[in-house]
């Protein structure tokens, strides 16, 4: 597995530290669904990325109930499939307000594809599983609709950060499980994959951790309930039967409690015969790649893009993926 081989980090970038404070900050403040409701057009106002990369256009449409934005950059051709599952704890985030346009433009222009963001419901007015089938009928329902669309099928990928990169993880299983659509990738980006919590770094946390056990165990009682936290679609870690998945990248921040269980993933992935790469990011804490105009954001996801770049073309060309 490919690591960064730079000197651990002692202190935190400038802009990483006050992205650090500003999440620790609230660690006090109690999680109730009132709370969660009220906070989410404030959250929303707070993400400033949304000028569009040039020559992408976006349009939303209904995919058998459920809105999807499409990323779409300029071509005539059937363009391959990124189908991106937003992230915000399972309760919070849009694929519609606009808040990740910059950065999904982007990625649809770097890697020559139509980004499809799912406008899934969230808990916990729609608690486990509604959000994660939410997209998978818009997985589904774009490769039905691929020839109507201008989708290249035969390169079809999946991707999410945080929760979003749990349902990305999850929409693997579930279409190998259902006989869905295949796809050629999975790109997981500071994925939560094990919802039970019970990792070393979660037990034992670090001051740059951006939150805590308990805070997010509170945020994920909004979301699924205790016993059902290890199921198959809640917990990718501990699915049994992982042969046969997509193979997977797998970005982890070097700060960030979810760390374990996403190195611990694709270690099960690589044991299943599972092509699986993760790579751990110097300096960065959960949510930094984000973080506008600092270099190591910015090549974070120039890295993300230029793997779903070549998956891509390698789909296109009729050849196996193969990951750096």
């Amino acid at each position: 597995m490919a690591g960064e081989t730079q000197a651990e980090i002692a202190a935190l970038a400038p802009p990483v530290a006050a992205m650090l404070k500003r999440a620790r900050a609230n660690i006090g403040t109690p999680i109730d669904a009132a709370r969660i409701v009220a906070f989410r057009p404030t959250y929303s106002a707070s993400m400033k990325d949304r000028t569009l990369a040039p020559g992408v256009t976006v349009s939303d449409i209904d995919i058998d109930g459920v809105k999807v934005r499409l990323y779409r950059p300029e071509s005539d051709a059937a363009l391959p499939l990124h189908l991106y599952c937003h992230g915000g704890g399972f309760v919070i985030g849009s694929a519609l307000s606009g808040e990740a346009d910059g950065f999904l433009s982007r990625r649809a222009a770097a890697a020559h594809c139509v980004v499809a963001s799912v406008e899934y419901r969230l808990a916990p007015e729609h608690p486990f599983p509604a959000g994660v089938e939410d997209c998978y009928r818009a997985l589904a329902g774009l490769a039905a609709r691929a020839g109507e669309l201008r989708l290249a099928a035969q390169a079809i990928s999946l991707g999410g950060a945080s929760s979003g990169g749990n349902f990305a993880a999850v929409l693997a299983v579930m279409a190998k499980d259902r006989g869905g659509p295949k796809a050629i990738l999975q790109l997981l980006e500071i994925a939560g994959v094990d919802l039970t919590k019970t990792s070393h770094a979660w037990r034992y946390p670090l001051p740059e951790h951006d939150t805590t056990r308990e805070r997010d165990l509170a945020m994920l009682d909004l979301y699924i309930a205790k016993k059902d936290r290890a199921a198959r679609y809640a917990s990718p870690l501990f699915v049994p039967d992982l042969e046969g998945l997509p193979p997977a990248y797998v970005m982890n921040a070097e700060f960030d409690p979810r760390r374990d269980e996403c190195e611990a993933y694709a270690a099960r992935l690589d044991d299943a015969g599972v092509p699986a790469v993760s790579r751990n990011m110097a300096g960065h804490i959960h949510g930094s790649f984000l973080l506008p105009g600092w270099e190591p954001a910015e090549r974070w996801q120039a890295e993300a893009n230029a793997v779903l770049r070549d998956a891509n073309r390698a789909a296109l060309a009729g050849e196996a993926v193969v990951l750096p």
